[in-house]
């Protein structure tokens, strides 16, 4: 039987129809949810400003307003002794204060870094008030292998011998001084030294109690430093008991010296009579003695 073309033309578009509609169901998808937006806030940190070197300024050099410009920093940032406004470092036409050491572009300007307003570049301008600076002898062992720069902490050490017995060595070691800031070493002073070298002497910024430890110290044992670690806080004290080390002390030699008594020489005199000429031999003293008569004493 022949299929009418009406009737084949509808039964391929119901089944062009059926097609789609399965291959639309199967690619169908979810639809999306909507996105979750989640607000972090950020705390903003408070800035202010804080001077610093515009250009190089070299050890020594007037700090002015010049040679300093201002920048803001956060506040977390800020160096300890910055300034806020270039008048505040006080350097005038009268007066200026100098570099103790050498400030590169960016550098914050530092009051400890400054000599006092009218006074010279030295190492009296680095010290706090109350301080002194007091130099000690050192060698290659005492003084840390010269390891120890100008700026550094050290602990000062004290060994003294208390042995009262002449046969044995009673060597006690304590810490004489701690958390003390080299200002020198020799007579280099600059504390952007970074070439460690071996050192004959030490300058350290003690107060005056503790000069006049210093002082006695020096005139009764050795003195030494222990260098502290520059992550080590200020406070942390070694409160660690004096060592004490006894050695047995090696008997002196003893020598015996032989004294020969040296006999005098007898004295000639010349006599010259006219023209002759004769030699007179003078007794000594044991001579005389040994030839003097002997004084007899009557019984009674």
């Amino acid at each position: 039987m022949r299929m009418s073309p009406a009737i084949s033309l509808g039964a391929s578009a119901a089944l062009g129809l059926a097609a789609t509609y399965v291959a639309w169901q199967m690619t169908k998808s979810e639809p999306e949810a909507d996105p979750v937006v989640t607000e972090i806030s950020l705390p903003v940190e408070n800035e202010i400003n804080v001077v610093v070197a515009s250009a190089e300024i070299i050890r020594g050099e007037a700090v002015t307003l010049d040679n300093v410009t201002v920048e803001r920093w956060p506040e977390s940032k800020a160096p300890y002794g910055y300034f806020e406004h270039g008048l505040e470092i006080g350097s005038n036409e009268y007066a200026q204060r100098l570099a103790l050491t050498s400030f590169q572009p960016g550098d914050p300007i530092l009051d400890s870094r400054l000599s006092p307003l009218g006074t010279r570049a030295s190492l009296a301008g680095r010290l706090e008030p109350g301080y002194r600076a007091y130099t000690v002898r050192m060698d290659d062992v005492r003084g840390v292998a010269g390891f120890v720069l100008p700026g550094d902490k050290v602990d000062v050490l004290f060994t003294q011998d208390k042995g009262r017995n002449a046969r044995k060595v009673n060597l006690v070691s304590e810490v004489l001084l701690q958390d003390v800031e080299v200002l020198a070493v020799d007579s280099n002073d600059d504390p952007l030294s970074e070439q460690p070298k071996l050192f004959a002497r030490a300058t350290l910024a003690v107060n005056v109690e503790d000069a006049k430890k210093l002082s006695v110290a020096s005139g009764l044992g050795d003195l030494s430093l222990a260098l502290r670690g520059a992550r080590e806080p200020d406070q942390q004290k070694v409160g660690a008991p004096a060592a004490k080390v006894a050695v047995a002390r090696t008997a002196p030699r003893r020598v015996t010296r032989r004294v020969v008594a040296r006999k005098p020489a007898n004295k000639q005199i010349k006599v010259m009579l006219g023209t002759e000429e004769s030699e007179v031999k003078v007794p000594t003293a044991a001579e005389k003695k040994a030839s003097a008569p002997t004084k007899l004493i009557p019984a009674s």
